[in-house]
């Protein structure tokens, strides 16, 4: 007997493009009722694993996500059947984000994304100060023995010990996931721990884009792929990446 299909999904670069800055990302209306379609579609086995906060997610997502169990912060923060798990906030993270920003200052294009267990350092706006920012990064790292997670043009300072591939195992031990087949769609090189969780649970993992393709079972274009996926899903006649 087929296992039932649990969909597990990363949030930027996969059901939204990824925005020049991490406030600038939108979750349409379109968004909202296509993963309420496809969480009713999958009994409930349907997940959004992502490297935000639980904070930042629900405030783009407003009521729309409450349904849905959620792993944020790499993994550290999850929310399921209304009840969240995490540890305290550290403190860190603020004093670093002063300290980022007056080292880099706002001129030169540096974007902090501040959460509660971890701080973005985005590049995007000034892609000529990647090694700067890296360096930065480690020292702030080595400092302070936090874990550098690298992303598309940014470097993230977290808590050491968590990853999304935690986070797929955690949600797979879960009802409604466990015994389910976890498909876990994703872009970055912080997506790839969670493909290597959902294959060894028996399950596959797509790459959105070429960045991570070669870690992942097959590749869908952008975003809007992934969309084309849920709108088949809640039609009822699931593409062929969803079987």
């Amino acid at each position: 007997m087929t296992s039932p299909l649990a969909l597990l999904l990363d949030f930027d670069g996969t059901l939204v493009p990824t925005a020049p800055t991490p406030d600038a990302a939108i979750v349409s209306d379109e968004l909202r009722t296509l993963v309420a379609a496809a969480l009713e579609r999958l009994d409930g086995r349907l997940a959004i694993i992502s490297g935000r906060s639980l904070e930042q997610l629900d405030a783009l997502w407003g009521r729309a996500l409450w349904p849905v169990t959620v792993a944020a912060s790499h993994g550290l923060e999850l929310r399921h059947d209304g009840h969240r798990r995490a540890p305290p906030p550290a403190g860190v993270f603020p004093r670093l984000a002063r300290a980022t920003d007056a080292h880099f200052g706002a001129a030169q294009g540096v974007v902090l994304e501040l959460k509660n267990y971890g701080l973005g350092i985005h590049y995007r706006l000034a892609p000529r100060l990647r090694l700067a920012v890296k360096a930065w990064a480690e020292d702030c790292a080595a400092a302070h023995d936090l874990a550098i997670q690298e992303g598309e043009m940014v470097f993230e300072l977290r808590l050491p010990g968590a990853d999304k591939g935690d986070a797929v195992h955690a949600i797979m031990a879960l009802a409604p996931f466990r015994g389910a087949a976890p498909l876990y769609i994703g872009d970055d090189f912080t997506d790839i721990a969670a493909i290597t969780a959902a294959r060894a649970l028996g399950g596959r993992g797509l790459a959105v884009g070429r960045r991570i393709a070669a870690h992942a079972d097959g590749m869908l274009e952008s975003p809007e792929a992934v969309l084309e996926g849920l709108r088949a899903l809640a039609a009822g006649a699931p593409s062929a990446f969803f079987t």
